[in-house]
């Protein structure tokens, strides 16, 4: 009896693996290379107003989702700046500002070298700009480039991720929107 519980979780879990390589075959092309998730929203605020909101990168996990649990900043401001973010679960990783345009756009790069770097990424940045639309609205516009460490296994990854980063996302824009607009 024990015998064929355990040939039936082996054989599940062969399954599960077998299911997961042909899925991450069929990603495959999507994983492949520099990839880009991009977001952007309408805000009802000056540019002015907005930019201040986005660009208190010290408390963004204030208004970021749940998956960020704190961020410090270690050194410098603007340009060069590094800043320290971590999960609940204490992971963490090290961020560098690479561009700094005040009132317009930044940008940080994050050290995916690090021997203890938590996800399976080969490379991933983030730029945050506010543009104005009108001299009440403003758009904030997000594009975030990362590239997995291994394409194959990584287009798993990738579908299940996209729905996470649009939720998270959107929670964001949610936050920094009611922020700007009061």
């Amino acid at each position: 009896m024990i015998r064929k519980i355990l040939k039936g979780i082996a054989l599940f879990l062969v399954l599960d693996i077998v299911i997961i390589l042909v899925y991450g075959f069929v990603q495959y092309p999507k994983a492949k290379g520099e990839q880009h998730f991009i977001a952007e929203r309408i805000i009802h605020a000056p540019k002015e107003k907005v930019w201040d909101v986005i660009s208190d990168v010290g408390n963004y996990h204030k208004v970021t989702a749940p998956n960020i649990h704190h961020v410090e900043i270690i050194s410098g401001q603007g340009l060069g700046m590094k800043r320290i973010c971590s999960a609940p679960d204490g992971r963490s990783w090290e961020e560098t500002c690479t561009i700094w345009t005040p009132g317009e756009e930044y940008k940080f790069e994050v050290n995916t070298q690090r021997e203890d770097y938590p996800f399976p990424l080969k490379s991933l940045s983030g730029t945050w700009k506010v543009e104005t639309v009108s001299p009440i609205q403003s758009r904030i516009f997000m594009d975030f480039v990362y590239e997995f460490k291994s394409p194959f296994l990584s287009g798993y990854f990738l579908s299940m991720g996209m729905k996470q980063a649009k939720e998270d996302t959107e929670y964001l824009l949610d936050n920094w929107q009611r922020l700007a607009e009061n």
